[in-house]
């Protein structure tokens, strides 16, 4: 190892100051426009079904489907969340607002139920039936 290179704590306690810079984040048209849509539709899937957010789902993903269809190539593919945001970020942040929604309507198992016990089985009847036979008459 060598020796004349200072250790890296003494080079990092230099830095007092040091911060990442929280640019806000860059919403292309298009992603603005979704985002729109997600928010509009997120407020009326709070107080929902889970079949309602279920629905909401599909739609997410049809919409998806329609802007995916309409913006240029470069929006399309554009899945870096560098440069800026686009329709793929929007899509991936309503779904897992959606996720959340709807495991906080129905939350998922801890532990597996016991089975139900068997059914009683059917009554025995014990003996023999012996009956009289009734002639028809002519």
């Amino acid at each position: 190892m060598d020796t004349q290179r200072p250790h890296f704590d003494i080079i990092w306690e230099q830095f007092d100051d040091f911060e990442f810079s929280e640019q806000p984040a860059r919403l292309c048209r298009y992603a603005q426009a979704f985002s729109d849509w997600t928010a509009q539709t997120l407020d009326i899937c709070q107080d929902s079904t889970i079949v309602e957010v279920n629905q909401a789902k599909v739609l997410l993903i049809d919409k998806y489907f329609e802007y995916f269809s309409i913006v240029p190539k470069r929006h399309r593919y554009h899945l870096s969340p560098r440069g800026h945001i686009c329709i793929f970020h929007v899509f991936v942040q309503f779904y897992q607002e959606l996720k959340a929604l709807e495991l906080s309507l129905t939350p998922p198992m801890l532990f597996v139920p016991p089975p139900p016990p068997p059914p009683p089985p059917p009554p025995q009847i014990a003996g023999v039936f012996i009956g009289e036979e009734i002639e028809e008459e002519e």
